[in-house]
């Protein structure tokens, strides 16, 4: 599997849920990692972090997604703290990979002894907001990463709040810049 878009994987209920308890975590601006020679990511985080009731009920809700669409069996895995993401004008998230080149071990103690021995394999993006509301924040993907120069093709049916693209987390892939209105979508990483 490269990629999947999922429709209506959830409900305007549940999208109204999530910005709910977005709304209790304080924000972050967004960051990188990795070492890049370009400016890579302009925008706002928010945290759901493991062991929280925010984090358990997103858990449950996306392996259900991942179990009924046969995409990964849950009970292998292991889901990294999940990301709200708000892009504003001018802000973007240039061409990555979700994949580290290695394994976890012993050594990323911030991520607990559940993730030593894995690496993510599957990243899933939420659209939580109609493409209506903003121009630009495609989000794309490419077969062929050349960093900043990569050229992609955009996502097509992954345009409506609740439709959810679940891909290889080797795939590269970026959230073109947002020229008007307010994009913002949920990110997940599965390790297996």
């Amino acid at each position: 599997m490269l990629y999947k878009v999922i429709k209506a994987a959830f409900s305007a209920d549940e999208i109204a849920e999530i910005h709910t308890r977005a709304a209790t975590i304080p924000p972050v601006q967004g960051a990188t990692v990795e070492h890049d020679e370009y400016r890579s990511r302009d925008c706002e985080l928010r945290w759901f972090e493991i062991g929280t009731a925010h984090f358990a009920w997103l858990e449950k809700k996306l392996n259900d997604i991942l179990r009924k669409n046969e995409i990964i069996n849950p009970k292998l895995t292991a889901m990294e703290d999940i990301q709200y993401t708000v892009y504003g004008p001018g802000n973007f998230h240039s061409w990555h990979i979700d994949a580290y080149r290695r394994a976890y071990n012993q050594f990323d103690t911030v991520l607990g002894k559940r993730f030593v021995g894995k690496k993510r394999e599957v990243s899933l993006s939420l659209l939580l907001n109609n493409a209506t509301e903003f121009e630009g924040g495609a989000f794309e993907i490419s077969l062929f990463p050349n960093g900043p120069n990569t050229v992609g093709t955009k996502v097509e049916d992954f345009s409506v709040a609740g439709d959810i693209a679940i891909f290889d987390s080797a795939l590269s892939h970026r959230v073109a810049p947002v020229t008007r209105g307010v994009r913002k979508s949920l990110v997940a990483w599965v390790c297996a």
